[in-house]
Formats: C-alpha cells, structure tokens, sequence
C-alpha cells in the first residue's frame, strides 16, 4: 500500500509540474558502493555493490521530486563462528521518495555542477539467507520503512547528460546504512 501511495504522490507532483511548463525530467543509474554496520543483536558488519535507479521531476530550477529503486547488494558475515554452519547474508531491496534542493554553480563554464541535497521516505525489504550445510536457506526480516537524507553533486556534461555522485544515509532500525553512487543521467 505504501508502494502505491509513493508511485501515486509522484504521478500527481509530475501532472502538476507538467500543467506549469516548467519541468525537467531525469533519468539515472548508479553503482551504490554501500557499508551496513548492526547494532549487538545482529551485529553484521559488511560493504557491499549495489545499483540505483531514478526518475526526477524537475518542479523549478533548485526543486524536484525523486522517485528511486534501491538495492544494497549482499552484506556477509560469521555472525556465530564455530555454531553454524556458514554466514548470513542480508540484503536491502525497495523503493524510495525524496524531495531534492539544487544550488547550481560554475553556469558560465562549459561545464557546470549542480550540488544538491535530498531527504526522503524509503520502503524496502530486508532478505536473509541462511547456510546451512551446501545449501543457503532463504528467509526475511521483514519490511523496513523509514527516513533517508542525502548530498551531492552533478558534473552536468551537456544539456542533456550529467554524471551524479550522491551520498545517502538511511535511517534503519538496529543498523546504519550508507551508500555512495557513481552514476550518470540523463535529462529531457
């Protein structure tokens, strides 16, 4: 349901910017370079590779609305050496919405850079597998829904291309998550 209350949120703020002629569209994929670090009741310690993706619309020159898909790749590790058979592994995997601020700097050069800040709302799952023996048991710890905040900048290339380096932090119960990442969009 919260799935389809985001998708809904960014369908309505995409007819309202599209009813002002004043929007921009982004489109965009990352490499997320990512470290989860538990807390002492879970306490897995790993980084990870992961990817993003995203689609932002432009409402005015320094605010958009963002609409992502995120997944963490694995984060491994002997959380019980010599009891088990193996490591656990978890990954994170959802959909997240975020209002960005932009401040443009460098317009007059050939190419400019736009910093930008986020903070948003993410919903994702949290897959757990499980060794046990040769075989990896699949399982969840549940749905996780909370805040992200997040900084960085685009090396706008041309008019319609950017390379985006962002860094965000999620806001998961028992654990920290970061992310950095190294992607490119694309603007029409």
């Amino acid at each position: 349901m919260k799935r389809l209350m985001m998708a809904a949120a960014l369908f309505l703020v995409t007819l309202t910017a599209q009813a002002e002629g004043t929007s921009q569209f982004r489109v965009g994929a990352a490499a997320a370079f990512t470290d989860y670090e538990g807390d002492p009741s879970f306490p897995v310690e790993d980084s990870g590779l992961g990817v993003q993706f995203y689609a932002q619309a432009q409402l005015t020159k320094s605010f958009a609305v963002e609409f992502g898909y995120f997944n963490s790749g694995a984060f491994e590790q002997d959380i019980a050496p010599g009891e088990s058979d193996g490591p656990v592994e978890i990954r994170l995997g959802g959909f997240n919405i975020a209002a960005v601020g932009y401040l443009p700097i460098f317009k007059e050069s050939d190419t400019d850079i736009d910093l930008f800040g986020k903070i948003g709302l993410y919903d994702y799952d949290i897959d757990l597998t499980v060794t046990e023996g040769p075989s990896k048991v699949p399982g969840s710890l549940g749905h996780e829904t909370g805040f992200l905040i997040g900084a960085g900048f685009v090396l706008n290339i041309s008019d319609q291309l950017g390379i985006r380096t962002s860094f965000d932090w999620y806001d998961i119960n028992n654990a920290d998550l970061w992310s950095l990442g190294l992607g490119a969009e694309f603007r029409f």
